[in-house]
């Protein structure tokens, strides 16, 4: 997974010196990061946000109304169990906690969202599309699962919507861009063989760079 994200911004700072020329400064090539508000919505889980990090790159061609973004990013995510999570997946679980304890568990994970740009104007845009997302790890610090158990799909799908500020116009020069976006899975999240539904829900804000 990490040789295919070197490989992708390699492609992506190859592209940006074609696309120059071929499509003009409506091409940009750029870098952001921003807060990721994540929670799992599903049995057995807090229902409140978590505040983490988000960050890669991006590039886009857009013509007048309308345009394709590219991404590829690293995603920070945080899930807090709640009081009936070692009730319903006890089988699971270790048996040193009780009821009552909560615990947690890191998730990191690489996003590759393919959006259509629509501009309402030459500086706000309407993005919607797909997303591809990889686990690249589960962190359990407290030994919640027992050995070998997987708490997550290691690839899921999700839905984007959300919008996109662009400052600077065409000007071939460095512009700033900022924006927030709505995210949620698609499919079934859980590893765990019940007929209980894990979709993960975000909220993301970003402020980035493009050339």
């Amino acid at each position: 997974m990490k040789n295919l994200f070197i490989i992708f911004v390699f492609m992506l700072f190859n592209s940006s010196l074609i696309a120059k020329d071929t499509f003009g400064t409506d091409f940009s090539i750029g870098l952001k990061g921003g807060l990721n508000f994540n929670k799992l919505n599903g049995q057995g889980w807090e229902q409140t946000f978590a505040t983490n990090l988000q960050g890669g790159f991006f590039a886009h061609i857009n013509k007048k109304h309308i345009g394709i973004q590219l991404e590829a990013l690293y995603v920070q995510n945080a899930i807090t169990t709640d009081s009936n999570f070692y009730g319903l997946y006890h089988q699971y679980t270790n048996n040193i906690f009780d009821s009552l304890t909560k615990g947690s568990f890191q998730f990191n994970s690489i996003s590759v969202p393919i959006l259509l740009n629509i501009k309402l104007a030459q500086w706000f845009w309407v993005q919607l599309g797909p997303q591809f997302d990889a686990t690249l790890d589960v962190i359990d610090k407290k030994e919640i699962l027992k050995s070998g158990s997987q708490i997550l799909q290691q690839q899921n799908y999700s839905g984007v919507a959300g919008i996109w500020i662009q400052m600077g116009g065409k000007a071939p020069l460095i512009r700033v861009n900022f924006g927030a976006r709505y995210i949620t899975s698609l499919n079934n999240l859980s590893s765990f063989q019940t007929n209980d539904v894990w979709r993960n829900q975000r909220i993301q804000l970003h402020l980035g760079l493009s050339y």
